[in-house]
């Protein structure tokens, strides 16, 4: 699946990115946003982009998420994935 999104030219030059910097940057912005949403565990967001589990923790530390968050139920992403 691939989604569009809409941003003026600007953006990129203004962060300094290419264009693909920048949908790389929307995957895993969009992939850490849903695990913290509870809607995916860590298992399922690293096989999407194809890296380890403990890369996608790595990213989740770069965010400032805890991959031991409260509002996460880790029984539940254990199991999931």
């Amino acid at each position: 699946m691939t989604i569009q999104i809409a941003y003026p030219d600007e953006l990129l030059t203004l962060a300094g990115l290419t264009p693909d910097q920048f949908a790389h940057l929307a995957r895993e912005a969009i992939l850490v946003r849903l695990y913290t949403l509870g809607a995916i565990s860590t298992g399922e967001a690293a096989e999407i982009p194809g890296v380890s589990r403990r890369e996608f923790l790595e990213l989740l530390g770069r965010y400032g998420v805890s991959e031991f968050d409260d509002d996460i139920d880790l029984e539940t992403d254990l199991q999931r994935g």
